[in-house]
């Protein structure tokens, strides 16, 4: 006979700033974290592909959130978005 597990856990979502639109217009998505398979950090890029840099000569960068089914563009660095990850975990228990 087959016994059949369910497991249960809760849903947690992390509130991070999408990247600036043409408008300039910035807003929030809520991402579930558990379809989050990883991130990457990309620069931003002119029309003919070389990198933006600001005022000071930094390179301007952004964070794409890679997901099943799914890639958002984010203005939050990798290093605070594993802390928030970190800090829904800790909240969740």
């Amino acid at each position: 006979m087959k016994t059949e597990r369910k497991l249960r856990y809760k849903i947690m979502y992390i509130i991070l700033s999408q990247t600036p639109d043409r408008d300039g217009f910035q807003g929030q998505v809520a991402l579930n974290t558990a379809r989050i398979n990883g991130f990457r950090e990309v620069s931003y890029k002119d029309i003919g592909g070389n990198s933006q840099k600001d005022d000071a000569g930094y390179v301007g960068t952004y964070t794409e959130v890679l997901m099943k089914g799914a890639t958002i563009s984010v203005a939050d660095p990798i290093s605070t978005i594993l802390e928030k990850i970190r800090d829904a975990k800790v909240n969740q228990t």
